[in-house]
């Protein structure tokens, strides 16, 4: 699904446009010129729909040269093993995120994800191995492309998103650092870290972008920074963000 020029929404589950599996976070696709870029990959449980989602728009699925993990929560990470395997991506990822994926399903929380119900018994995990190590405030150039990665742990400590400029836009891949409205999710993870998330809304404030590209729920196009912004009025005012609350559906 074409969200602006040369941005598209390809994975969209319950939690956001039903476009794809139940449990896949956003994933977005960027075309660089040199090749198509995704950020995230859903769940990994049906990855055939996210190929269709692209050929609808025009695009191959082959044409994945990078796919870039916000973090290694497995609604963001459980696809790319089977993307790499069949595209030949070069998986770029964080180094906590590296760690946490060589931790097995613990290192992610999916064995508590697990017990609290949000996976089923039968879903299987194939993690990942990523090919190349981002260090924090590094910028990679593919084609048109020009991409910062941020640290904006809280949500897990791994997390990193992602800018990513070209021509005179700029976008905001945050994963689950930042939702619609200036939200997040407050979680019993073993590394969530509500001190941390306020840091990284200061960290995402001090950037210039025009869209939001949130891992759940709405993205925007423009006026992207107005939801950080929310969030930081109440770190401000000595609250803490707002929650996201997401409903089973």
């Amino acid at each position: 699904m074409r969200i602006a020029q040369h941005v598209h929404l390809v994975a969209s589950g319950i939690q956001g446009c039903a476009l794809s599996d139940d449990l896949d976070c956003n994933c977005y696709l960027f075309n660089s010129g040199a090749g198509l870029v995704l950020f995230d990959t859903g769940a990994g449980r049906d990855i055939a729909r996210i190929r269709a989602v692209m050929e609808a728009d025009g695009l191959s699925f082959d044409d994945i040269t990078h796919v870039f993990l916000t973090h290694g929560h497995a609604d963001h990470s459980g696809g790319a093993a089977a993307i790499r395997a069949l595209c030949e991506a070069h998986i770029v990822c964080g180094a906590g995120t590296a760690d946490a994926l060589a931790m097995g399903e613990a290192g992610i929380s999916l064995d508590a994800a697990r017990r609290a119900g949000v996976y089923p018994a039968d879903y299987r995990y194939m993690p990942p191995v990523p090919d190349h190590i981002v260090d924090p405030g590094s910028i990679l150039e593919i084609g048109r492309l020009r991409i910062t990665a941020l640290p904006t742990p809280g949500h897990s400590a791994d997390h990193m998103s992602y800018l990513v400029r070209f021509a005179d836009t700029g976008f905001l891949a945050s994963g689950d650092a930042l939702f619609h409205s200036g939200r997040i999710i407050y979680q019993a993870t073993h590394d969530f870290d509500i001190a941390l998330s306020c840091e990284s809304m200061r960290t995402i404030a001090a950037q210039s972008f025009d869209g939001l590209l949130p891992g759940h729920g709405m993205f925007t196009v423009s006026a992207g920074q107005r939801h950080v912004h929310a969030a930081l009025d109440l770190i401000e005012a000595m609250s803490p963000p707002a929650p996201l609350q997401l409903v089973k559906l």
